[in-house]
């Protein structure tokens, strides 16, 4: 009986030792979490913006397309030799609609898609006479109602010097009165219309050139991140782009960091940033090396490129990303002495339930 008794004590012993160990470690780590402050207004209006845009578009085929089973205009220019596009334009309803008319240039974004809504996009120094600057509209701002139609003209003026490859942008026909949402933000509703222009080519996504200009690291929408910007030189579009990268301490074959991507596309002479997630711990200074690796169709482009992380760099992209995991610097002496006194613990009472058992 004595026996049993002294094994329960013991057991109850090695319970209450773990759980009060679990305990201090608990209230250690929870401290070490930190957020940056962070204040959003998450309140979503409960009208929803009507989806009835209150008319509709019709592009008008122009002898030039390239290819008539396109939704989009694909057209031969001449050098310094206009033409002219139609669209027309036809209320559904009664209502007046107020149209907004519009060109915008294509570019890729950062998630490696072309894109043509981000005013704020870098411009890429090989795109010389943009579809934005050599078309023009003739009227930008229209009202349809009582299903009534109108047409609407744009102009397509190649520069004199001949190019070779594509233009691409898109026609922008979007309802002028926007449905206004949270924090000021806007909803616009209404149609696009692609828009690619080309003096010797029948074929727009045949891209074969891809560099890479830079690697920084730096703080995207709250993470650490390694950006390689990407670039297509080349007036086409660069189709079924597959990038992968993996980071690694300069000198050592450990790889810290990597990402794959597929199906991207980027849009004639642009570039974009393909960030690597640095995740949740802070990033911290020395020298590494980013290795890039490239494929769209046939062709495959390999880099290597070295980078530094100074120490107030490391610091300053720390404190920009809304998300970090902190702790002091006895943080880590602390969990090793609760270790080996968790281990010095329970190994005396082992000793001490085989002195039992022996007597």
């Amino acid at each position: 009986m004595e026996k049993q008794f002294a094994k329960k004590d013991v057991f109850s012993l090695i319970r209450r030792s773990l759980c009060c160990l679990l305990l201090i470690s608990g209230c250690i780590f929870y401290s070490s979490y930190g957020y940056a402050d962070e204040t959003k207004n998450t309140s979503v209006k409960e009208e929803q913006p009507e989806n009835d845009v209150g008319f509709a578009v019709e592009p008008v085929k122009t002898a030039t397309q390239i290819d008539s089973q396109k939704g989009f205009y694909f057209i031969k220019a001449e050098p310094n030799k206009p033409q002219e596009l139609t669209i027309k334009i036809r209320s559904t309803n009664v209502k007046p609609a107020k149209v907004n008319i519009y060109v915008k240039n294509a570019h890729t974004n950062q998630n490696g898609v072309i894109d043509y809504d981000n005013d704020e996009y870098r411009r890429d120094s090989t795109l010389k006479n943009s579809i934005e600057e050599i078309t023009s509209i003739s009227e930008s701002t229209v009202t349809v109602e009582n299903y009534e139609e109108k047409v609407v003209t744009l102009t397509v003026t190649p520069p004199k010097e001949t190019f070779e490859g594509v233009k691409g942008g898109t026609i922008c026909i979007m309802k002028a009165d926007s449905s206004e949402a949270a924090e000021g933000l806007s909803s616009t509703f209404g149609y696009r219309i692609g828009l690619l222009v080309t003096e010797d080519s029948e074929v727009y996504d045949d891209g074969s050139s891809l560099n890479l200009l830079k690697v920084q690291p730096t703080v995207h929408q709250g993470k650490r991140v390694i950006q390689a910007r990407m670039q297509n030189p080349e007036a086409k579009v660069l189709d079924d782009l597959t990038i992968e990268t993996k980071l690694y301490k300069k000198g050592s074959r450990e790889i810290l960091k990597k990402r794959t991507a597929n199906t991207m596309r980027m849009a004639p002479n642009s570039q974009f940033d393909f960030a690597t997630n640095w995740g949740i711990d802070p990033i911290k200074s020395g020298t590494y090396t980013l290795h890039v690796r490239a494929q769209s169709g046939e062709h495959t482009w390999e880099w290597k490129k070295d980078f530094t992380v100074g120490e107030k760099q490391a610091k300053k992209i720390n404190e920009e990303a809304s998300f970090t995991i902190t702790y002091q610097e006895w943080v880590p002496l602390v969990v090793i002495l609760i270790g080996v006194a968790s281990v010095i613990l329970i190994g005396c009472l082992y000793v001490r339930r085989k002195k039992w058992e022996a007597l």
